[in-house]
């Protein structure tokens, strides 16, 4: 059981990934950077100093590789250089983000959920989402001692979520596939990855935070609970959207499931047109097998 090296989290946008990691965010003994990995070492655009540092950073592996952290593409194998550059450049997006893991605790033990005091964690937690999953095994090479924690969701309901925020079936089921795949070839390789469901989550998410803590190592009993945002919408006086505010909303482990139901099933009420439906069965029905997810025309 590891104890002391990084923790990577993979999965899909939509997929509920931000629950799992702000439970891991919420143990004392893990620190992160203010995002996920392509937002803190490729941002979207240079519109800040901090911005144009991390582009002059990116830009030799750019030049070597092609945009290997872009999360809408398949990445090629890193090299050393990169492999260097990248641990690098991770640990600088860590120290600047220093403030914001001290504010999360102090919000999280005002609330009774953890303690605010003690040494600063040595667990690194990063989110890796879409195609970046597959930068996986490099990230194995820099950090022997890492853990992977895999979380997949039901096909269907990836779909809903995605096509209610634009996306096309045609995009979205190879990203499927190659997630899941991906996930599968970590397990097959041995590398510590453990696999956990939205829905299960939604189920019970007390126990999926358990088996979490477990496979990384962490003291189960050292927090209770964890921080999520909710977005606002900011509107100016002629009704166009102007910007979002992020509210802190906090949950006990025990009691967060009721925010998970709302919140997948508001997605699931877009539903999904016949033809995505039987692109999803055609492209996904191995993998939901895989996962364990029930197809129709199962026996019940």
């Amino acid at each position: 059981m590891p104890e002391t090296g990084p923790i990577f989290l993979l999965g899909l946008q939509r997929g509920g990934t931000n629950q799992i990691l702000n439970a891991l965010r919420s143990h004392p003994d893990t620190y992160w950077p203010n995002g996920e990995l392509h937002e803190v070492l490729r941002p979207r655009r240079p519109a800040s100093l901090a911005a144009l540092r991390c582009w002059a950073g990116y830009l030799p592996t750019l030049m070597r590789r092609g945009d290997v952290l872009n999360p809408r593409r398949p990445p090629g194998p890193l090299g050393a250089r990169d492999l260097k550059w990248l641990h690098a450049a991770l640990m600088r997006a860590c120290a600047d983000n220093t403030g914001e893991v001290r504010r999360y605790r102090r919000a999280l033990a005002e609330q009774g959920f953890g303690p605010e005091a003690g040494p600063f964690g040595s667990r690194l937690v990063v989110k890796l989402v879409n195609y970046n999953v597959g930068l996986a095994p490099d990230l194995a090479r820099i950090y022997p001692d890492a853990t992977f924690i895999g979380l997949m969701r039901d096909p269907f309901g990836i779909c809903e979520s995605m096509m209610a925020r634009g996306a096309r079936p045609e995009t979205i089921l190879p990203l499927y596939r190659y997630v899941g795949e991906r996930l599968l070839d970590l397990e097959a390789q041995g590398l510590p990855v453990t696999i956990v469901r939205l829905e299960d989550m939604v189920a019970d998410f007390r126990q999926v935070v358990e088996t979490v803590y477990a496979a990384c190592g962490l003291d189960a009993n050292a927090t209770s609970g964890l921080c999520l945002q909710r977005k606002e919408r900011v509107l100016a006086p002629d009704g166009r959207l102007v910007g979002m505010n992020k509210i802190d909303t906090f949950h006990a482990f025990d009691s967060v499931n009721a925010h998970m139901r709302k919140d997948v099933n508001r997605a699931a009420r877009a539903g999904l047109p016949p033809q995505a439906v039987n692109g999803v069965l055609h492209s996904c029905s191995a993998l939901m097998k895989r996962f364990g997810y029930a197809t129709p025309g199962d026996a019940r």
